[in-house]
């Protein structure tokens, strides 16, 4: 099925607003742009001795992972069910799942360094750890620290909670002087709400559970977050409102890892790919997220064999 016709599938938005057809292409065509990238990057670049890896391969981390059995990973495991700890402190979670078995399919130990999510990418440029095991959303100021996959992981559905009695019936209506909206700070959620409702007033929180009581406490109007916090907020906060209608965007999530480490790109970006084909980021992310997104109706998205956004039924 082409991104076009998942899209027919849900109503349109509010025409004041980017379609989600636009923003699902626009997310496709950046994952995919970013391979014909870095295939170019791959047949021009070079590096500096001691620098970063070359288009070669030169000093990969792949290299490396592969010589010693082990790779050095670093991670934040606190947003579940994507990535947390289970009742015995083993990471689990949707991203896990995937981390793991890539890492058994190259025949290496993953070693964890646990790090606060908003640090991972400082981490990464003082080389704390090999890349991060965990999946970040591809905004392109990320893209200055590390290189990228070119495949996502996952695509990552942003929709609102809005406080108790809201008057707020779609999303455009957020987008006015006076309108106070909580976000995670250092968050894609943060940073797209803003060119999406440059009117609102927006307050950022160093975690989810404190933005989203914002809005329940009605010190806000709702709350932007992504599908899979919603479960857990709403577990908290019966009386929150979830907007109706489509996602506000969708965001591609993809492994991070060293500026100019093609060789190691290519490895992950072919186990991605291969994954994807036979479905196995599909049914995990029913496995994993199905349960909580199924009780609110709302959409979400897979990555499909070719890495376009696929409309999952839950």
């Amino acid at each position: 099925m082409s991104v076009d016709e998942q899209v027919r599938e849900a109503p349109s938005e509010p025409s004041a607003l980017p379609s989600r057809r636009s923003l699902l292409k626009l997310g496709g065509a950046a994952a995919l742009g970013a391979g014909a990238w870095a295939l170019a990057a791959c047949e021009t670049s070079t590096s500096s001795p001691g620098t970063t890896a070359s288009a070669a391969g030169e000093n990969s981390v792949l290299d490396k992972w592969i010589s010693s059995k082990t790779a050095k990973l670093g991670v934040d495991l606190t947003f579940p069910p994507i990535q947390f700890k289970d009742s015995s402190g083993k990471p689990s979670g949707y991203q896990m799942e995937l981390t793991e078995a890539m890492m058994a399919d190259l025949g290496v130990t993953p070693q964890y360094v646990e790090i606060p999510f908003g640090q991972l990418f400082a981490g990464l440029v003082a080389n704390k750890f090999d890349m991060m095991g965990i999946s970040a959303t591809i905004l392109p100021s990320r893209a200055l620290k590390g290189l990228f996959s070119s495949f996502p992981v996952f695509y990552e559905s942003i929709v609102v909670l809005l406080k108790p009695g809201s008057k707020i019936a779609a999303a455009s209506q957020l987008n006015a002087n006076g309108t106070k909206i909580a976000v995670l700070q250092g968050s894609s959620q943060e940073f797209s709400s803003k060119g999406l409702f440059p009117s609102a007033t927006f307050s950022p929180f160093a975690g989810v559970a404190d933005a989203v009581n914002e809005v329940a406490t009605g010190r806000a109007e709702g709350v932007v977050l992504s599908e899979f916090d919603v479960d857990d907020s709403k577990k908290a906060h019966p009386d929150l409102k979830i907007l109706p209608g489509p996602p506000l965007w969708v965001d591609a999530n993809t492994y991070l890892m060293p500026l100019g480490d093609y060789k190691l790109q290519a490895w992950v970006n072919n186990w991605l790919r291969y994954n994807a084909t036979h479905q196995r980021l599909v049914s995990s992310w029913k496995k994993w997220l199905g349960p909580g997104l199924q009780k609110y109706n709302l959409t979400t998205y897979g990555v499909g064999p070719g890495a376009e956004p696929e409309l999952v039924q839950v």
